[in-house]
Formats: C-alpha cells, sequence, structure tokens
C-alpha cells in the first residue's frame, strides 16, 4: 500500500469518527473530498448517502445510495438503506422490493426482516409483519435492539401484551436499553392495567421496582399502575376498613407490610402520590407517628425509619400539601424547639419533622446538617432534597442574566406566584435518545408531515417559559441544539438550571424576563416552545406576536392553551373558590383540598382525578392563578388565520388515533372545525390542555 492510499484511509476513518460521533458537517465535507479522488468506491458513496438521509436530505441521498448500489449491487446494507430511504418519502412498493432483494440475496439478513415487518405494520398488514418479527428474532434471538422495535411496534398497533414481552426480552438482554425502558414507561403511563393475577402481579412488581430503581424517567407516569402492585389487604385486613376505624394503623399486620414494601417507599421517594385513598392513608400515618412523639413513644417507630424518610421526601414532593390540624402544628412546633436545642442529631425525629415543613426554611437546622453525614444513605438523601439541593438554588440565582424590566401588572403578579411555588416540582425526568428534530415533529404531528427547506441540524431553540425545566431533557435531546431557556420566575430557573446542572449539560442558557420583553434578546430561532403560558398572560394574541417575529421564516412554533370545553369543572372551582374568599396560600388551600374531596357535588370532585390536584404549585396553577384565558378551537383557528399561522397539528397520538375513526376524509387530521365537531362530542379530550405545532404561512 502506498502513501497515498495510507493518507485516504486515514482520512476516511477520521469521517467515519465524525459520522458516527453525529459531527455532520465535518464528515460530509470529508466525503465530498474523498469521493473527489476515488468517485466510484461504493462504501464513501455509501457513507455519504447515509449521512445525507440521517439529515433528510433525500434527493441527494438517493443519487449516492443508488449509485453505491451500481458499484456493489449485492450488498444488503446498501440495498437496506435504498428501502429505508424509499419508505422515508412514501415510495412503498420500491421499499419493500429493495428488501425483498435483500432477503433473497442473504436470506440470514435479520435487519431486512425487521424493517420489512415494520413497514408492513404501517401498511396494515399485521400478520404479515407478525412473520417478519418472528423471523428478525429467530435469527437473532440475543438483539436487544431488536426486542425493542419490535416491542414499540406492538404498542402501536395497541397489543400491549406482546409489547411488554418483547420489551422485557430486550432489557433482559441489556438492562441498559433507554429506548426499551421509555417505551415500558410510556405503556403504563397510557394504559391503565386490570385483572391482574397473582402471579402477574409477582412478575410486574418486580418490573417496577426495576424501573422506579432508574432514575432517567419520570416515575409520575408509572404511579397509577404501580398502586394496584402494593399489598393493599390480606386474608384477615383490609386498607379501606382500617381507615375508616379508630385503630392504631403502625401497629397492624397489613400496614407494616405495605410500608416496609420496597416498592411502596420508592414511590413515596419519586412519585407523587395522586390518589385520594393513598392520601388519606399517608395523612392519617404520618399524624400517627407524630403522636408517638408527643406521648413520647419513640421507641415504637425505630423500626420505620426509612419509611417516615420517605414519607418526608413525598412531603417535600407535593410540597406539603396535606392538612395539618392545630394540634399537629403545636406538636410540630415543639418538635422542632427540641430539635435545635438538642445537642445530638436525632435522625428519626428530623426526620418527622421534615414530613411536615421543609428543613431548609430554618436556618439552625440548616447550620445542625449542613457538614452532617449519617451511616443511612436515605437519611443523606434526605438532607441533599431538603437543605443542599435549595441551598444550591439560592447561589445559582446569582448566576442568570435577566433582559428588560418587570412592569406590567400581571406579570408581576404571576412571577410572585411562582417565586413562591415553582412550578412543577417534579425529581427526575424522562430522558431520550438524541434524535434529528424533523423527525421528532414528524412523529408528533402524524399523519400529517412538516416538509421544509429548514433541515434542523443545528436549530436555535426558545423556549419562552420554561419553568422549572421538567421538558428540558427532552429538548436536549435534539441533535446539535443550541437552547435559551427563558422564565418570568428566578426561583423556577434556579431549580431548572439545577436540574440541568445535574445532567451536565452546557447546551442551555437561562435567561430571566418577561415574554413582552423578549424582543431585546436581538435573536431568531428555528423552533420555539410556548406551553402553558399565552393564557396566563393579560393579552395572549400580544404573546403570540411576539413570539412569531422571534421565529424564522421556515421555523416553527409549538404552543399549549387551555381548553375552554375541558375546564368546565375548573371554572366552576375557582367560582367556588372566590365565592367563598379562598385565599391563594397553602393554609387556605390544603382547606379547600378538604372540602372538595368529602363534597357531594360530582362536578367538583371530577379534579380528583386531576395529576394536578396532589401538590401545592400544581393546585395553584389549576384552580388559585391569578390569571387565566381559555379558548376553544374555533377561537384558536380565528387567532392563527389573523397571525398568518399555519396549523400542523395536535400532538395527543391517543386523541388523533380516535378522530381518525370519525373523520376519514382528514387524512392529514389538520381540520380545525372538524376538532372542534370532535371536542364538543369529547369534551374530556384536551383536560390538560391543547397542544400543537404550527408555522408561518408561505405568503407571510
Amino acid at each position: 500500500m502506498n502513501s497515498e492510499d495510507i493518507k485516504f484511509n486515514e482520512t476516511f476513518k477520521v469521517a467515519i469518527e465524525n459520522h458516527n460521533n453525529k459531527r455532520f458537517d465535518s464528515a460530509e465535507e470529508t466525503y465530498y473530498k474523498l469521493l473527489n479522488l476515488k468517485p466510484n468506491n461504493p462504501q464513501i458513496n455509501f457513507n455519504l448517502g447515509t449521512l445525507l438521509a440521517q439529515q433528510k436530505k433525500f434527493d441527494l441521498a438517493k443519487k449516492y445510495l443508488l449509485k453505491a448500489s451500481d458499484l456493489s449491487p449485492n450488498d444488503p446494507k446498501i440495498n437496506t438503506n435504498l428501502a429505508n430511504l424509499y419508505f422515508e418519502t412514501g415510495d412503498i412498493n420500491k421499499s419493500i422490493s429493495y428488501l425483498d432483494k435483500v432477503i433473497e440475496l442473504k436470506p440470514k439478513f435479520a435487519q431486512a426482516y425487521l424493517n420489512k415487518g415494520i413497514i408492513l405494520n404501517n401498511i396494515g398488514k399485521f400478520s404479515e409483519a407478525a412473520g417478519m418479527f418472528e423471523k428478525t428474532i429467530e435469527l437473532e434471538p440475543n438483539n436487544s435492539n431488536f426486542y425493542n422495535i419490535i416491542g414499540s411496534t406492538y404498542i402501536e398497533l395497541g397489543d400491549l401484551k406482546k409489547a411488554i414481552i418483547n420489551l422485557r426480552k430486550s432489557l433482559n438482554i441489556n438492562s441498559k436499553n433507554l429506548n426499551a425502558i421509555n417505551s415500558l414507561v410510556k405503556i403504563f403511563k397510557t394504559t391503565q392495567l386490570s385483572n391482574i393475577s397473582k402471579k402477574n402481579i409477582e412478575e410486574l412488581t418486580k418490573l417496577f421496582l426495576f424501573l422506579y430503581k432508574k432514575n432517567l424517567i419520570n416515575h409520575d407516569d408509572l404511579f397509577n399502575n404501580a398502586k394496584i402492585l402494593l399489598p393493599v389487604q390480606d386474608k384477615n385486613n383490609n386498607l379501606e376498613n382500617l381507615l375508616n376505624k379508630d385503630l392504631k394503623l403502625i401497629e397492624n399486620s397489613l400496614v407494616n407490610k405495605i410500608i416496609s414494601s420496597e416498592l411502596f417507599l420508592l414511590m413515596l421517594q419519586k412519585s407523587i402520590f395522586r390518589d385520594a385513598f393513598f392520601e388519606k392513608f399517608i395523612y392519617k400515618i404520618r399524624k400517627e407517628i407524630l403522636f408517638f412523639i408527643e406521648k413520647s413513644q419513640k421507641n415504637k417507630l425505630s423500626n420505620f425509619i426509612n419509611f417516615i424518610i420517605s414519607l418526608a421526601e413525598q412531603s417535600f414532593l407535593n410540597e406539603y400539601i396535606l392538612f395539618q390540624s392545630k394540634e399537629e402544628l403545636s406538636i410540630v412546633k415543639k418538635l422542632e424547639n427540641v430539635i435545635i436545642k438538642s445537642k445530638k442529631i436525632d435522625e428519626l425525629e428530623i426526620s418527622i419533622l421534615a414530613c411536615y415543613y421543609p428543613l431548609y426554611k430554618s436556618f439552625k437546622i440548616i447550620e445542625k446538617l449542613k457538614n452532617y453525614k449519617s451511616n443511612n444513605n436515605l437519611f443523606n438523601d434526605l438532607i441533599k432534597m431538603q437543605i443542599e439541593e435549595p441551598l444550591k438554588e439560592v447561589e445559582i440565582k446569582k448566576s442568570i442574566k435577566s433582559i428588560g424590566k418587570i412592569s406590567d401588572d400581571i406579570s408581576i403578579k404571576v412571577k410572585e406566584q411562582y417565586e413562591e411555588n415553582p412550578y412543577p416540582r417534579w425529581r427526575y425526568s424522562t430522558r431520550i435518545p438524541t434524535t434529528n428534530f424533523l423527525s421528532l415533529l414528524n412523529y408528533d404531528i402524524r399523519p400529517n408531515k412538516f416538509i421544509s427547506g429548514n433541515k434542523f441540524n443545528n436549530p436555535k431553540i426558545l423556549i419562552a417559559g420554561c419553568g422549572t425545566g421538567k421538558q428540558l431533557n427532552n429538548i436536549l435531546a435534539r441533535e446539535n441544539s443550541n437552547v435559551v431557556a427563558f422564565d418570568l420566575s428566578l426561583s423556577s430557573l434556579a431549580y431548572a438550571k439545577r436540574k440541568i446542572d445535574e445532567v451536565g449539560s452546557k447546551k442551555i442558557e437561562f435567561i430571566h424576563g418577561d415574554i413582552l420583553q423578549l424582543n431585546k434578546l436581538n435573536k431568531k430561532f428555528d423552533i420555539i416552545e410556548c406551553m402553558g403560558v399565552l393564557h396566563h398572560m393579560e393579552n395572549p394574541v400580544k404573546g403570540l406576536n411576539i413570539l412569531k417575529n422571534l421565529l424564522e421564516p421556515d421555523g416553527v412554533l409549538k404552543l399549549g392553551l387551555y381548553s375552554e370545553i375541558a375546564r368546565k369543572h375548573i371554572i366552576e372551582l375557582r367560582q367556588y373558590t372566590k365565592d367563598r374568599n379562598f385565599k391563594n396560600n397553602i393554609f387556605d388551600i390544603r382547606n379547600f383540598r378538604e372540602i372538595i374531596k368529602n363534597h357531594e357535588n360530582q362536578i367538583l370532585r371530577k379534579v380528583l382525578i386531576s395529576n394536578d390536584f396532589y401538590s401545592t404549585s400544581n393546585v395553584r396553577d389549576l384552580i388559585f392563578h391569578v390569571q387565566e384565558h381559555r379558548f376553544t378551537i374555533p377561537q384558536i383557528s380565528q387567532i392563527l388565520q389573523d397571525n398568518n399561522l399555519e396549523f400542523l397539528g395536535f400532538t395527543f397520538p391517543e386523541i388523533k388515533k380516535k378522530y381518525s375513526r370519525s373523520f376519514l376524509d382528514d387524512k392529514k387530521n389538520i381540520s380545525l372545525e372538524n376538532w372542534h365537531k370532535f371536542e364538543s362530542e369529547n369534551p374530556d379530550s384536551f383536560r390538560a390542555m391543547y397542544q400543537f405545532w404550527v408555522k408561518r404561512k408561505n405568503n407571510d
């Protein structure tokens, strides 16, 4: 091999390394240089075509992949990637013909069977697709990714039993397969399990324990199914009956079984308990524990220290929303004084106190604990959660820059609310693998498809109203993105930055200010997201105009707005609070919740099924917000028309499936007239809010 060949091969290796590490611009430039030297090299044509397809440059990709195929017509990888390209561009027949060619030439090439199965599923040939999947697994029974893809496909088909089986097989092979983990979470978030056998309860409990121990998912998504796995009855007892009797809970064998359950403890530590029944249980047992302290019976609690710590972490997560009686508050005050005066550090007493108010609220307790290390890691975790992290946020606030002055009266009131209760409180969020944004967008708006000159390879993103940043891990998954996270509340931004710092990302710039001052950024963005923000402004349309003017001509905007129809019961609740003079503070919120939980009016009680009813910041945002607008779909349609914006689609796949069955002619699911009819017949469809994407019209 001469020196030129050696140099060529070394350059090719660098290009491949850049390609694999998603440094696409550098890789593309090098591939072109190499092609100038060896235009008939099939591997370089293949690599360049594949790279261009990854960037959604399909016409160019086709040119180089076809040339690679001409040069090496029997290469299975080249033909498979051509099949993928034709599938992406909608030519299903050509795609299948290339895969059939691969299968004929190389009958043991598992990827071809897998890809064909996915295509057959997409066109509704389910039994043929199942045959392809079976062949895929037969050829590569230990491929974790194959099981994951097959499991995800079964989710789309609604066959959740087969989906779970395949996803569990994927994780048995590779327990760190993030796609498989996220797919399971997706199932348990959107589907309520029922009629579970004893054997299945045992298997599902193991699976949920596995998921709860992962700190790269949103554990709140698991809660509704995890709670039905808890041992709430045995042959002698039933928890519901116990709660209705004036008995000592902590001395009961069934209660002991529940509060020592590993799953229950993990749920307390990582999920907000969004269930009125379990909230009642937690309230009663917390009160009972406090009274043991009052009666100097602390020795009876020593075996329950991890439960009490977990309960303190749950209390911090829900922002102490559970009712606290005057008697309890009096005992808590005495307990606080005992802890402060004592020279010793009593972990049990401190944990009980932390069930009633956050430890960082007491300077003396901070001083007592700031350098303390326990032999119990869970207690150290409590100190981190309730002291170290809040103090870190205080420091972070000093580093966040602000633009403009917040002077609008409504903006000032909204800011005050979120400074007191940063929204929402969360501990972990779901992380997803990095993906080109255009793929994510088209997944979001399917069956519609966004076609644009903007390939979003290095997107500039603005999150207008990022709050505490729960969505930012998803934003970080957008390849090569540069993100500005903007919010009215400095406390919320500090929370968000702390959480992003934990991930180790430097891709997000945090800025404090009012949307009304956003033009002072002097920047344009490819992607703007403004979820649940405009409806809290004095003039939402004015806010929308500001955002639109920050959007690149071929950029996209995601909006979240409250539905007038879906929030009818919330409107009644808001009126109820005004009529009875409930104030927007923690004491009135607690009292209000107790009344609603026991109210005879079923319309008011409907809020009990809302996730937002179970933490303080969520209740304030849901019912006690200082400013709220609501919209109907015809109003949204008019606003979009007035602002020359084109509707691209709602983001809820399950709702769109139901809509599609009613409006067969609306192939893209974008008729807002039809969507209004659909919502009128299905008033709870947008209970959270309308979430949808828009873009500037071409003539704007």
